[in-house]
């Protein structure tokens, strides 16, 4: 019994399929990777900051703190304040606009650094990688409380990622926070 389609028409009728069904794939990636392209995202680089410094219990007043944050390869974004007559500082919450989360091998991390220079030397007030772009409730909770006194040593600490338990956050700093269950 010989077959409907000689063997050369059936081979040629395989690679038609073949590169219709890859030209289709094809397309809907690259319709989707252009309009991706064109989307930009909220990150939450860092929330309110708030804290005060103090050198063996005494205000330090006058005293440039800088924070600098920087988002998976941007470049670092710097503010500075100065803390008031009761050693008190802020930093506004800091969030921009990226197309980096569209991307298929984005892997979210925000470098936050805040720090002083006092009498020649660095003081580390927070430091940390943070995952992921949206707000943290634990790291607002302790960036809203920094109490940090130039004569402690820093340290590194654990605490609860609400978001992700299985993630705790990291953090090394020379600040102190009242003792709470995270």
């Amino acid at each position: 019994m010989a077959s409907a389609f000689p063997h050369q028409k059936r081979f040629f009728v395989i690679v038609i399929l073949a590169v219709s069904a890859l030209l289709f794939l094809l397309s809907t990636q690259a319709a989707t990777t252009m309009f991706g392209l064109f989307k930009k995202y909220d990150v939450h680089l860092s929330p309110e900051v708030h804290g005060v410094i103090t050198n063996n219990g005494a205000p330090v007043v006058g005293l440039k703190v800088f924070r600098g944050l920087t988002y998976v390869g941007d470049k670092e974004l710097l503010d500075k304040t100065v803390t008031d007559k009761n050693g008190a500082f802020s930093f506004a919450e800091k969030n921009i606009r990226s197309r980096r989360p569209s991307s298929m091998f984005h892997e979210a991390r925000i470098r936050q650094i805040i720090d002083v220079d006092y009498q020649n030397e660095r003081y580390l007030l927070w430091a940390a990688v943070m995952t992921g772009i949206a707000p943290s409730e634990g790291v607002a909770k302790k960036l809203s409380q920094l109490n940090c006194d130039l004569s402690d040593s820093e340290e590194y600490y654990e605490f609860d990622n609400i978001e992700s338990p299985d993630n705790p956050h990291g953090v090394e700093s020379i600040c102190r926070w009242e003792l709470t269950k995270d």
